[in-house]
């Protein structure tokens, strides 16, 4: 399993909407084995299908932009994200093409996110967090339930692609309220609920450290026998990700050429 380290690289920031999906594609491809990243983000909204599908959708992106946050449109998941220097995202990418698949895809592909949490002092487990932003069945939530990880998994030509986004010191008041914004503007009656999501800092009562939380997957990556020596993106893969940007941008026609939905 290669690993990637995007976390230190801020020319790779700007890369993050659309560098695992990359990766992925040259993983399915079999340019590169399978492969565990980590990376940090500048701050962008992901929209999913579901916001596609809003009455005002534009009216609602227009606002966002307005407020310094660009908007693309993901591959896997289904609702509106905000990412930011208060996140760590983390991705899986293996060869896949079946669809039984799903389940050992999520468990597999966060096991080294589950037990670094654990080993500083925040057990995770897969749940629903009822009102948060983009919740899902697959999230990682803490013991009372509060979504602390958003995870969705992408299966389509060729790859399975886990990724999530770990809320470090990301506040969810904030993020809640940014993103309950843009759906009252876009005509949607979704009402989010900030206390159905924490935070890393929240949870531990002090600011964890990028550098410590990528410590303790990476002791964990070891012990399942994964490679925890950062490898470079390939050229190939370096262009794809800055090449892919602008189609992945917000409105759906930049996506004309690159459909969502692609045969397994």
């Amino acid at each position: 399993m290669r690993f990637i380290d995007a976390t230190e690289d801020r020319g790779l920031w700007q890369l993050s909407p659309t560098l695992a999906e990359t990766v992925a594609l040259a993983v399915a491809a079999g340019r590169t084995p399978e492969t565990f990243g980590l990376r940090m983000n500048r701050p962008y909204v992901l929209l999913g299908p579901q916001d596609l599908r809003l009455p005002h959708t534009s009216r609602g992106v227009a606002w966002l932009e307005g407020q310094g946050l660009p908007v693309y449109v993901r591959v896997g998941g289904g609702a509106a994200v905000l990412l930011d220097e208060g996140c760590l995202s983390f991705f899986g990418a293996v060869p896949c093409r079946d669809i039984a698949r799903l389940d050992a895809n999520f468990r597999d592909l966060t096991r080294p996110v589950r037990g670094g949490l654990s080993s500083l002092g925040v057990p995770v487990r897969f749940g629903r967090a009822e009102g948060s932003y983009c919740e899902g069945p697959q999230d990682l939530v803490t013991a009372e339930g509060k979504k602390l990880l958003g995870v969705a998994q992408a299966l389509r030509q060729g790859f399975a692609l886990v990724s999530g986004m770990l809320m470090l010191t990301q506040d969810p008041l904030r993020t809640t309220s940014v993103l309950q914004e843009f759906y009252r503007r876009s005509g949607s009656a979704r009402v989010l609920k900030p206390e159905a999501v924490t935070s890393l800092a929240g949870e531990t009562g002090r600011e964890v450290s990028v550098a410590e939380v990528k410590e303790a997957v990476l002791r964990q990556a070891t012990l399942l026998g994964w490679d925890s020596a950062p490898s470079a993106l390939t050229d190939w893969e370096r262009r794809l990700a800055q090449d892919m940007l602008p189609r992945r941008r917000y409105p759906p026609g930049n996506l004309a050429q690159e459909p969502l939905v692609r045969p397994l």
